[in-house]
This record gives structure tokens, C-alpha cells and sequence, in this order.
């Protein structure tokens, strides 16, 4: 086992650094455990990559730096027994900078008993070590419970728009030439259609785009859900998957549901329901985001809206016409979800709707609603009632409406709200 280790690691050593599209996070070093997370093929392994190229930017050597990609197939008959020969080659062919080897340790859930690898590199204190897995084994939660307080996680999603217009090569100057524009929002329009998985984005043809899109929620839906948790009756949570698939951007109440699915002599307790939802959460499927309330009990009680992980994952919804202010609304959500915020929806009892209530300790800071407006006249006046009435009633000021392309400011009543197009919103965040 030996030799095959030595030989991964001069391997990485030779190899030359892909030219990677440079994702939005920031590279530190760290004394915790970095474990990176997020849906499949958001480009966790191509992050390490960039990990690599911007330490040795900053001074590190490549022989600071160790990737250790335990897919490769030398590397499968690596046994916990093994361990010492994977220390001594890594310390014979591996400089310390700083008194420590970088180790960038891609698919870690196929070394048997990682959990004690990790933790042992760790304690060594010899190492800044990131880690990456599949969703299926490397979830928040496994994270937490397998590395006990010793790690940090850091989310990895698919492209933003910024990334992704990147990848198109598109330059963000002389946005008054109404061309230049047009093409902005043409490509946001792409964006939203098709989402921001790399390999995604790099498809050509949109049939190609699609059944990638299909293969990833395959994948996820069968590793990451049906296989992790046992399910049983795959068929039920098929059906599931599909009506909460057709309820993005919806309310989606758990109570109907269960009556739903009696109606058709399927029964299922409200808690099963509650689990399947999770897992879906847990897979990096779906965002889930509960009702403002001021009492927990008062949230977990009302329907939740439901969003994709991505946009692309619309596409894979029978749909009948082209819902722009949805997927603007499921691109604010992912983008809220990225940034670490804590985010509700809002509604009172006359159906007055605001999409997203934002909160900040014990405070609300922010009051976000999404519409498809190119000029005020656009904007539906139930969205700025809704507005007014959640912002008298959440005491908050800070009011946003995120439109197509209306840049401008509404006064009313003493209350300003600004008015930003999606692509600026998204570009600014």
C-alpha cells in the first residue's frame, strides 16, 4: 500500500493546476477542520484547486501543499492498518511551512473509519486540514457529529450570476449602452432557466443541460435520500418528491399533504412527511423557509415555502409558461440561504404576502419582496400594501423590491422603499 500512496502523492506533486473559474470564497487557513459542503457537483474538488493555487500565490510551495483524491482507485484497498505508511510518505515527499503541511482531502467518506483519521491528523497539530465528501456521507449533520466542535463548514453552491457570467467571458462595462444590457439580461435570463451548475453552465446545447439537470436530481434523490435513510417505499417518496418538486416557490402544509395522500388511501403520519422533507433539505434538494413568527412553536406550525437548491431543477417541472417572477423569487432565496442569514416569509390574515423577511438577532433588518417589473407602473400595488403593512407591523425600514429592471426609489406614507433589478441585487451581494 505503500508504494500506491507514494505514488498518488508524487502524482499530485507532477501534476499540472486546471484553470479553474475562481469561485466567490474566501481562502483561509484555519486551526479547526475546513469541511466543505453543499449539493453534488457545485465544484467542491475544483474549490481545493483553487485552495491550492492561491496559497501558492501567497508564497506556498506546491510541496506544502498535499491532494489526496480518495476516489482514486490506487488508493482503494487503504485500510485503517495503513495509516503510519500514509504519515511517513506524506512527511518524506511534504514540506512544513509554518510548522504544518497543507492537506486537501477530497472524497473522504471512502476511507474507511475517516472520522478518526481526520480527528487524529488534527489533534497532531502538524496540519491545516480541509475536507470534502459526498452529500450522501458529508452532511452538516455527519459533520457536526463525527468531528465534535474540531471543524468549521464552509457551503459550497453552484455558480452565482457573477461567477457565472465570468465563465461566459462577459465584461461588466458600459452598462448604459442599451446592447451591452440586453445582453446582461439575456444572460441572467439563462441563468435563471438553467442554473449555475458548472458543468451545467458549460453544455452547449439545452437538451445536454437538461439531462444533466435530470441525472443530478437522480443522484440525489436516490444516494443522497433513498439510500442514506433506508427508505423503503421508494414509490411514496416519489410521489412526494414530485408534488413538493411542483409546489417551488409555494406554501407547501404538511397537514394537506397527509390529507391529500389519504384521499388517494395512502397513509403517512405528518411526522413521516416532516422527515421526508428534511431529507430533502439535507440533500442540498431543496430550501426550506418557515413563516414569520415570534414564537417557535408558531413557526413549525405553518406552512413552509419550498425553493430549489438551484433554478435548473425548475426545468424539470412540467410547466405551461415561463414564470420569471418565480425563478427571481428562487434565486433571491438561494442567494439568502448562501449568505448565512436567517430568512422568513411573512403573511397575516388578509393574505397581505412579503416574500422575505430578514433577521438579525433579536431585530428585523430587512423586508425583501420580488417582482417582475421593468417600470413602476409594473409593480402590483398588493406587493407595495404587503410591504407597508409588514413594515408597520415588524417595526422595520430597511424595505427592498427586487425588480427586472427598475432602478429607482417609491415614497410612501413616510416610508421609502428602493427599488434594484435582480441583476444588480444579485451582483452587489
Amino acid at each position: 500500500m505503500e508504494h500506491a500512496i507514494r505514488e498518488v502523492l508524487v502524482s499530485w506533486l507532477a501534476k499540472e493546476q486546471p484553470s479553474v473559474i475562481r469561485r466567490e470564497y474566501q481562502v483561509k487557513l484555519s486551526d479547526q477542520i475546513t469541511a466543505l459542503i453543499g449539493p453534488r457537483r457545485a465544484g467542491k474538488t475544483y474549490f481545493l484547486y483553487q485552495v491550492a493555487k492561491e496559497l501558492e500565490e501567497s508564497g506556498y510551495k506546491k510541496e506544502n501543499i498535499a491532494y489526496i483524491d480518495f476516489e482514486d482507485i490506487r488508493l482503494a484497498g487503504l485500510k485503517p492498518e495503513n495509516y503510519s505508511e500514509l504519515i511517513k510518505v506524506l512527511h518524506e515527499k511534504f514540506q512544513q511551512k509554518d510548522g504544518k503541511i497543507i492537506l486537501l482531502m477530497d472524497e473522504i467518506q471512502n476511507l474507511e473509519e475517516w472520522q478518526t483519521w481526520v480527528r487524529t491528523l488534527h489533534n497532531s497539530g502538524k496540519y491545516h486540514i480541509f475536507v470534502t465528501g459526498s452529500s450522501s456521507k458529508l452532511a452538516s449533520r455527519e459533520v457536526a457529529t463525527q468531528l465534535r466542535g474540531r471543524y468549521v463548514s464552509k457551503l459550497i453552491l453552484p455558480y452565482s450570476f457573477r461567477e457565472y457570467i465570468l465563465y461566459l467571458e462577459f465584461k461588466l462595462k458600459n452598462l448604459d449602452d442599451p446592447a451591452v444590457k440586453g445582453t446582461l439580461l439575456k444572460n441572467l435570463l439563462s441563468y435563471l432557466a438553467f442554473g449555475g451548475f458548472p458543468d451545467v453552465v458549460k453544455q452547449k446545447e439545452d437538451d445536454s443541460k437538461l439531462e444533466l439537470l435530470k441525472t443530478y436530481r437522480d443522484t440525489i434523490f436516490y444516494r443522497d435520500v433513498v439510500e442514506r435513510y433506508r427508505i423503503r417505499d421508494v414509490s411514496f417518496l416519489e410521489n412526494f418528491t414530485s408534488l413538493v418538486m411542483e409546489n417551488f416557490g409555494k406554501n407547501v402544509s404538511l397537514s394537506k399533504l397527509e390529507n391529500y395522500f389519504k384521499s388517494l388511501g395512502l397513509k403517512k403520519s405528518k411526522k413521516t412527511l416532516s422527515n421526508y422533507l428534511k431529507y430533502l433539505e439535507d440533500a442540498f434538494f431543496l430550501i426550506s423557509v418557515p413563516k414569520f413568527g415570534y414564537k417557535t412553536k408558531e413557526r413549525v406550525q405553518q406552512p413552509v415555502k419550498v425553493y430549489p437548491v438551484d433554478s435548473g431543477f425548475y426545468r424539470l417541472i412540467p410547466r405551461f409558461s415561463r414564470d420569471t417572477g418565480l425563478l427571481m423569487e428562487s434565486i433571491t432565496a438561494i442567494y439568502l440561504f448562501k449568505s448565512g442569514k436567517e430568512f422568513f416569509y411573512w403573511k397575516d390574515y388578509q393574505q397581505n404576502e412579503v416574500d422575505f423577511v430578514i433577521k438579525n438577532g433579536f431585530g428585523i433588518t430587512e423586508l425583501i419582496q420580488v417582482t417582475f417589473a421593468s417600470d413602476r407602473k409594473d409593480i402590483p400595488e398588493r406587493e407595495i400594501r404587503a410591504l407597508q403593512k409588514a413594515a408597520d407591523e415588524l417595526k422595520c425600514s430597511d424595505l427592498t423590491i427586487i425588480t427586472w429592471d427598475y432602478d429607482d426609489e417609491i415614497n410612501i406614507d413616510k416610508m421609502k422603499m428602493k427599488c434594484i433589478p435582480l441583476w444588480k441585487w444579485l451582483l452587489e451581494s
